[in-house]
């Protein structure tokens, strides 16, 4: 609210409406608070009740974020694309009376939870092309009007209501993304997202005039809690349409500094190296000097480092011919990216670094509230997740576990006293389940997820991510699963790159078949075979991959074998390809 009245007219965020960035300002969201805040009053909401938000990322996500914090609700983030037994879970556990929901297709997944669960009771749509909405579903205008007319017959009551909000209340319960079996709910105060807010922007020099796009779910605590950090520097932010517009909107709209993840910097790399395998024989050659005397000034850059006239001159050059063009991708105005929710590959890092974007690694879980460490632009190593924000300690564990300990950290999972206890011990400190090394700069390495170690017949502890990350670097290759645990030998399930396939195939003329018919072709599992050898090169021998299959469709979220972050859920991939994977095995 301070803030709001800080920055009055000036505009809070954009959001696209019939082909136009329409702005948001402090004020106009200032003054439309009242009205949700009493409109949850009037539907029988009290303090301390759990509300949902079934939605992809958009401003009216954020805006009934808010509300229901201001009311000193509880909010509950539901994954759009969640599958029907993970929404009813959640429902099921944490208890939404109420739902803001985006769209009819939505409102379809929440009234079959409905009835299993008889919740949410109410639900309010932020928008429908139905004339006749089922009993208890209400459209978003309804709402505020009628959350409206409450306010002012009372303004007072919405002053009580939102001087009630305690630091030490609950602020949202979110479900972690569930790799190792049923979602889990964190619970997190508003003390928790305040210092976290806080205490992360500390670590960058940002500016009023910065700017950003949020593409990731909000229900995700990383994309959040941007969103928070945002309101807290007044920096203008942008919702975007969609993913498959999101290139579009970065050149649209040229946010300075942006938050997003590997798969988004992967789309690009290969699309830069697309264009290259079309090119002429002198693009390439123009392409591969580019990179060599752009991989020369980083060094220099690292150190803090002038560049020597001549590599200045030729850079210069460089950056003319090729890196503006890549530049020119995130709208040509960036000054650093920001990239967590999975590992980052180390080709990727220095690939974008040569030209000229440094791509800032950070790690957080939705138990510390997304961000507990991160590089810095003047002080950063790639293939290390950077250093702590202020407000948060590490130790180690003897088995080299990372634990946390700090103001961001959870107080907990609902209704789950026993994994409580088991990731919190008596002092305090959280067992993230990450291994880990720090240096003696304070720079923290993540070596891999500690239940997802492989431990193979021999004894032999494996990192399977570290594997995996090597493996995809052929663009080809869309998903890794590296198997071995208690085996002699260790395999993998792999998925092709839709996109690339084709072009593959079109190079190979292959061109008339079907993606799922290409995978099967003798070039296609030649030249993967090649790349694992290639692989298996780098690797001690009890990492080598021996045998592999490429599987006839990519890994998805839909199918239960993706995480809404796109993180691999490893049991159910075992558990689905299990024939294949002991086929792997047989002599």
């Amino acid at each position: 609210m301070n803030q709001a009245r800080r920055f009055g007219d000036r505009t809070l965020k954009l959001t696209k409406i019939a082909g136009k960035w329409e702005p948001v300002t402090w004020r106009e969201s200032l003054e439309a608070l009242p009205a949700g805040v009493m409109g949850l009053v009037a539907l029988g909401f009290k303090k301390g009740d759990t509300v949902g938000i079934a939605s992809r990322t958009r401003k009216e996500w954020s805006e009934a974020d808010i509300v229901i914090l201001t009311a000193g609700g509880v909010t509950i983030g539901l994954y759009p694309s969640a599958s029907l037994w993970e929404m009813t879970h959640v429902v099921a556990h944490s208890g939404p009376q109420i739902c803001f929901v985006e769209d009819d297709t939505l409102l379809d997944k929440l009234l079959t939870v409905q009835a299993e669960t008889g919740l949410p009771k109410t639900m309010i749509l932020f928008e429908t092309n139905r004339k006749l909405l089922p009993p208890g579903v209400i459209t978003m205008e309804d709402f505020s009007v009628q959350g409206r007319s409450v306010y002012e017959a009372d303004p007072a009551r919405f002053e009580t209501v939102w001087r009630a909000v305690q630091p030490e209340d609950l602020a949202t319960i979110a479900y972690t993304s569930g790799t190792t079996g049923p979602p889990k709910g964190a619970m997190i105060t508003h003390a928790n997202l305040y210092h976290t807010a806080i205490n992360a922007t500390k670590m960058h020099h940002y500016e009023e005039s910065d700017f950003g796009i949020a593409f990731l779910p909000l229900t995700h605590m990383l994309q959040r809690m941007t969103v928070y950090a945002a309101i807290h520097l007044g920096i203008v932010g942008a919702y975007a349409e969609s993913i498959d517009k999101l290139i579009e909107n970065f050149q649209e709209l040229r946010p300075t500094i942006q938050v997003s993840v590997p798969q988004i910097f992967e789309r690009i790399y290969n699309r830069v190296h697309q264009m290259l395998a079309t090119g002429s024989p002198l693009k390439r050659r123009i392409f591969q000097w580019a990179m060599a005397v752009g991989h020369a000034a980083a060094s220099y850059r690292q150190k803090n480092r002038s560049l020597p006239p001549f590599l200045a001159m030729k850079h210069t050059v460089a950056h003319r011919l090729v890196f503006q063009k890549i530049h020119d991708v995130f709208g040509g105005r960036v000054k650093y990216l920001l990239c967590g929710g999975a590992p980052m590959p180390m080709y990727l890092l220095e690939f974008f670094n040569a030209a000229g974007l440094l791509i800032l690694e950070g790690y957080g879980l939705t138990e510390t509230v997304a961000p507990a460490a991160v590089n810095r632009a003047e002080r950063f190593k790639f293939g290390t997740v950077g250093q702590l924000i202020p407000g948060m300690e590490a130790k180690f564990a003897p088995d080299g576990e990372l634990l946390l300990r700090g103001q961001g950290l959870f107080h907990g999972y609902y209704k789950d006293p026993e994994a409580t206890a088991a990731a919190i011990d008596v002092e305090g400190w959280f067992h993230t389940g990450d291994i880990a090394i720090m240096d003696d700069e304070g720079f923290i390495t993540i070596t891999d997820r500690k239940k997802d170690l492989i431990v193979t017949a021999g004894g032999k502890n494996i990192a399977p991510q570290n594997i995996e990350n090597l493996i995809r670097t052929l663009p080809l290759i869309s998903q890794v699963m590296v198997y071995g645990d208690r085996r002699k030998y260790l395999t993998a399930l792999m998925t092709l790159n839709e996109h690339e396939l084709r072009v593959f195939a079109k190079r190979e003329n292959l061109a008339d078949m079907e993606p799922a018919t290409i995978a099967e072709e003798q070039k296609v599992r030649q030249a993967v075979s090649d790349h694992v050898k290639n692989i298996n090169g780098r690797l001690a021998p009890y990492e080598q991959i021996k045998r592999f299959a490429i599987l006839p469709h990519d890994f998805t979220e839909e199918a239960g074998e993706l995480t809404p972050t796109l993180k691999l859920r490893r049991r159910e991939i075992i558990k689905r390809y299990g024939d294949t994977i002991e086929g792997l095995y047989s002599e």
